[in-house]
């Protein structure tokens, strides 16, 4: 019987040991799980829903409408915190949420179209797109306000672009130090960078199409974005200072809204499908192995990456 036990004992410990092993080498060379959000829609459905991007599971987190109509999901680099925009009314402005929902504060309070919300990786700002000025303008305001019990003061946002163009759709660098943006101030919509104060801002693109939603890559060293250089709308990638410019998708749609996966290895992207009006895409950061994320029935728009 001893000799059973300390043979049964040494073969359960191997089978440990050997369970152990597999789950680690599991966790290592296994694709990293992302997630991304959406605003939910439809006659049966509304609030926010995370897509595990792996699996293709679909939890609902924030059932019920916020705040009017919602659109321009982003979130903080912690994922604690969801910053919207939601027309009201006549009113467009920006609030910000936990993940359940709980706590809705605002952020904004001129109503004059503030949209387009971005958080910089270091999570101390929120760069915005505003048209309290009369035209678009991009801003950044201190995120300290989100844990404030009232709303972000209007006037503590800082104007980073003055013109009386649109400069818009802004997205930081990775070390939160600069901002690329699309701007039509020379004539066609061309993309653009500045650091995080609103000096040196330069020209990346010289292109008589349009050139739009730029979105710097992890590590610093590209930028996606969505041009109309080749007639319909497609992705391309370009270096960090506007050299070596190549296109990452070729399709009779159009692309847009591209967006890096945190480990840069993946780029999230929206396409024009029959029979909607459109649909969420992801594929590798060289262009390759494009697969679709969301169907007609799911309602599912805004797409943003979650962590």
């Amino acid at each position: 019987m001893l000799v059973m036990t300390a043979w049964y004992l040494r073969l359960a410990g191997c089978v440990s040991m050997l369970l152990a092993a597999i789950t680690l080498l599991t966790r290592i060379f296994a694709p990293p799980t992302h997630e991304v959000s959406f605003m939910r829609s439809g006659s049966r459905q509304s609030g926010i829903a995370i897509m595990d991007t792996n699996r293709h599971v679909v939890a609902t987190f924030i059932r019920d409408p916020l705040i009017g109509r919602q659109t321009d999901l982003t979130w903080s680099p912690d994922s604690s915190t969801i910053v919207f925009r939601a027309v009201t009314n006549i009113t467009i402005d920006l609030y910000a949420t936990d993940i359940r929902g709980q706590q809705i504060r605002q952020v904004t309070g001129t109503g004059k179209n503030n949209h387009s919300p971005s958080f910089s990786p270091d999570g101390h700002w929120l760069a915005f797109t505003s048209e309290r000025d009369g035209n678009p303008e991009i801003y950044v305001t201190n995120t300290s306000c989100l844990n404030d019990e009232s709303r972000c003061k209007d006037s503590d946002a800082h104007r980073l672009t003055s013109n009386t163009f649109t400069d818009d759709q802004a997205a930081w660098s990775p070390d939160s130090k600069h901002i690329v943006f699309q701007s039509n101030r020379d004539g066609d919509f061309e993309i653009y960078t500045m650091k995080a104060d609103g000096s040196q801002q330069t020209r990346l693109t010289n292109n008589p199409q349009r050139d739009l939603m730029p979105d710097w890559s992890p590590d610093g060293q590209n930028i996606v974005f969505v041009s109309e250089r080749d007639i319909n709308n497609e992705l391309y990638m370009m270096k960090a200072d506007g050299t070596n410019t190549h296109r990452l998708t070729t399709t009779p749609e159009f692309e847009f809204s591209p967006q890096w996966s945190p480990d840069g290895q993946q780029i999230l992207f929206q396409r024009t499908v029959q029979g909607s009006d459109f649909e969420t895409y992801m594929m590798d950061a060289d262009g390759s192995h494009a697969q679709r994320l969301t169907t007609v029935q799911m309602f599912l728009q805004n797409p943003a990456w979650r962590q």
